[in-house]
């Protein structure tokens, strides 16, 4: 697999291609997003993995990855900058509904038994088949790390609910999701874990967990 991997990094390189990736930065400061065990705002924790992902993407890399994280961006501005891409990944952190949070000593979020990653793709995106093929090929990379999926979001409970349409890789169906179904490339929101739940929060902010995502995002285009 590893062999097969650096083959096809090789190849594009010799080809003189790159996998042109925008990294969208889920939320914005002031409209910030959940807000994690440790009383931290999502959109810091989505900057933060946005960040990492660019610092350590190497020359050898088959992937140009690009950061879209204005202060007060727009979703017009979104959809813009995914024109002629292959790739629009939305970056974002979890939580979970308010019937499973608990409030800790410090009054932040917190719920002990939801954890994992999920994938959301939309069948009104213009790409969506491509779509599915990136989603399913970022979610074998990442499952085969170590990292396993979250089903919360299938629950029959008011504001889940959403089509899991593959349990195995943690791949959803949310058709009407702006950022996935305006955008002009085929796209992706990748929630990369459950803040709200303290150990996996933790995980989540470590190097380790990061580089796994980054390796994620380099198998993508390599099948």
């Amino acid at each position: 697999m590893i062999f097969r991997f650096l083959i096809g990094v090789i190849l594009l390189l010799k080809a003189g291609y790159a996998f042109d990736v925008i990294l969208d930065i889920g939320h914005t400061p002031k409209k910030s997003g959940a807000i994690s065990a440790s009383c931290k705002k999502e959109h810091e924790l989505n900057l933060a993995l946005g960040k990492y992902l660019i610092a350590h993407a190497t020359e050898k890399s088959a992937i140009e990855l690009n950061m879209l994280a204005n202060e007060e961006i727009t979703f017009q501005e979104r959809y813009a900058s995914s024109s002629h891409k292959n790739l629009f990944l939305s970056l974002h952190h979890d939580s979970v509904q308010e019937r499973y949070i608990k409030k800790n000593s410090f009054g932040c979020p917190t719920t002990e038994n939801i954890s994992g990653f999920s994938i959301f793709i939309s069948r009104k995106n213009p790409y969506f088949k491509q779509s599915l093929i990136y989603a399913k090929r970022f979610a074998d990379a990442l499952v085969s790390q170590g990292l396993t999926p979250s089903f919360h979001h299938a629950e029959k409970i008011e504001g889940e609910n959403r089509e899991l349409l593959d349990p195995r890789r943690g791949i959803y169906v949310f058709d009407d999701l702006k950022v996935l179904k305006n955008t002009k490339s085929p796209a992706l929101l990748f929630e990369a874990g459950v803040i709200v739940n303290p150990k996996e929060e933790t995980y989540l902010n470590s190097n380790e967990f990061k580089k796994k995502v980054a390796n994620a995002i380099e198998a993508i285009p390599l099948k």
